[in-house]
């Protein structure tokens, strides 16, 4: 459903490019009409607030442009939600006879019947919520962390889905730190310095893993991401992988190599760290590492050796 809160600053509000199509055929009376409900509107209750402005909202920011009739204050955001599945609606818009709408996925859902009215639904397209949503610009979610992305109402998820400003948690059980993957870089550095071990791509690692131990964690030393290395015991001897923190987005691919050593035998792992978004509580992801239980050193510790390729 789309966010009920009330933003007052412009640059989490929702933008409309071309209010000269959506005004077409509106009268001088009835735009000063609109213009009153908007001003009793907003003193009463924001919602949503939509750019009235064709200019370039960049430009309108950095000329530090704050007049407010060029905002429009919607009170029920809803409206641009499908009522039957709550999601965004994007085109095309279907309206059954008595005008209420619905997505097309939902019309074949509700097999073409209205759930409101029980009016046939899914023939009739509704043009001017369509031309609404082509011309609405909305925020991130992930705005709080960074992104300054406006991006077209209709196409908010497939962003978020794909927005380098994800949030990712400290890996550390205690830390309730979230944010995006550069601010936990700089957060896990600075309040948690002794807590990863430092490296630098391309070079081994020797590791001595506890048993029972779940996480190691290593931080890179010059550009700061995280890695963890999963251990989990199991029946057979001892699951472990590596995974990086950073969204699932992050275009940088990130290669390893794991070794696993013991009275002249080894077992080697070559994979591609996974992106996380925080800290993996089983190892239940694609590739790992299976070390045999009798790989176990007199001191009850498992010999490794990692390289994290820079790719």
């Amino acid at each position: 459903m789309a966010n009920t809160s009330a933003p007052r600053d412009p640059v989490g509000s929702v933008k409309v490019l071309d209010w000269d199509a959506l005004l077409l055929g509106s009268t001088p009376s009835t735009k000063k009409r609109r213009s009153t409900r908007h001003d009793q509107q907003e003193q009463a209750s924001s919602k949503v607030i939509i750019d009235r402005s064709k200019s370039d909202y960049g430009s309108a920011q950095a000329n530090g442009d704050p007049d407010p009739s060029n905002f429009l204050t919607i009170t029920d955001p809803d409206l641009l939600d499908c009522p039957i599945c709550f999601n965004n609606l994007s085109i095309p818009v279907f309206q059954c006879l008595n005008g209420h709408l619905a997505c097309s996925s939902c019309c074949i859902k509700v097999r073409n019947k209205c759930p409101s009215c029980s009016s046939t639904i899914g023939h009739n397209r509704c043009r001017a919520v369509e031309k609404i949503i082509e011309s609405v610009r909305t925020s991130c979610r992930n705005k709080k962390y960074g992104c300054t992305e406006m991006v077209f109402r209709c196409k908010k998820r497939d962003h978020e889905d794909m927005c380098n400003y994800a949030p990712c948690s400290c890996p550390l059980p205690d830390c309730d730190f979230i944010g995006c993957s550069p601010d936990l870089s700089v957060h896990f550095s600075t309040e948690h310095p002794d807590s990863a071990k430092p490296f630098c791509y391309n070079n081994r690692i020797p590791i001595s893993l506890e048993l029972q131990q779940k996480h190691f964690i290593l931080q890179e030393e010059q550009e700061g991401t995280i890695f963890v290395l999963n251990n989990e015991v199991q029946n057979l001897g001892n699951v472990i992988n590596v995974c990086c923190i950073a969204p699932s987005s992050a275009k940088r691919g990130v290669s390893y190599d794991l070794i696993a050593t013991n009275k002249g035998r080894l077992v080697k792992l070559l994979s591609s760290a996974e992106h996380v978004c925080g800290r993996v509580e089983n190892t239940s992801l694609k590739s790992f590492l299976m070390v045999p239980g009798d790989f176990a050193g007199s001191c009850g510790q498992l010999e490794l050796e990692l390289r994290i390729f820079d790719t």
